[in-house]
């Protein structure tokens, strides 16, 4: 189970980091093609709720729920398509809550590194804590220029994904030493 979790912060890891360098590197690139993807996605699911409307032979208050729906979610999706700048503002403030999150995980896995006796237990904390205050920054002062929030946002999750590495690093490191203290009791205990 240890495994797979290292494997899957790892694989995070690096998708964080090549989605950090591209962030970091082409700002508006990223923040348009956002807008547009999830207007399209929008789009997409208000036309499926008007066409599932009007195929439907039995009109029921479900059925006139899902034309509502599908007429909101078509309405939004364009308006997100016709201002993607009004839209893109807001990734900050939700990039900010994804990292106060990682942020809170990271400070967990310093205390437990801390309660196995690690000695590196404080360089997590130290992480754990940039990365809270960059949440923390973006979440409730997102700056004026988009594509200068898009790349310092790049810019954190290359750092988050190097904690997570690092976190990696630490967890390996750790189990060593825990496992030679269990082998070295079990040896004096024969």
């Amino acid at each position: 189970m240890l495994e797979k979790m290292r494997n899957t912060l790892i694989a995070s890891s690096i998708l964080y980091l090549i989605l950090g360098v591209v962030m970091l590197l082409f700002p508006g690139l990223v923040s348009d093609s956002i807008c547009y993807l999830l207007a399209l996605m929008f789009l997409f699911f208000g036309v499926a709720g008007v066409v599932m409307y009007f195929k439907t032979e039995i009109k029921t208050p479900f059925t006139s729920s899902t034309l509502v729906l599908g007429i909101l979610l078509g309405a939004f999706g364009l308006y997100i398509f016709l201002n993607p700048r009004v839209f893109a503002s807001f990734i900050p403030l939700i990039v900010g809550i994804f990292l106060i999150t990682d942020a809170i995980s990271k400070l967990s896995a310093s205390l437990d590194l801390k309660k196995i006796n690690y000695s590196g237990w404080w360089h997590m904390l130290i992480v754990a804590f940039l990365i809270l205050g960059c949440g923390m920054f973006l979440a409730f002062n997102p700056f004026k220029a988009i594509e200068l929030s898009i790349m310092v946002i790049g810019g954190v999750l290359i750092v988050d994904a190097l904690s997570n590495l690092f976190t990696i690093y630490s967890y390996s490191k750790a189990e060593k030493v825990s496992s030679k203290i269990v082998m070295d009791a079990e040896i004096v205990t024969k």
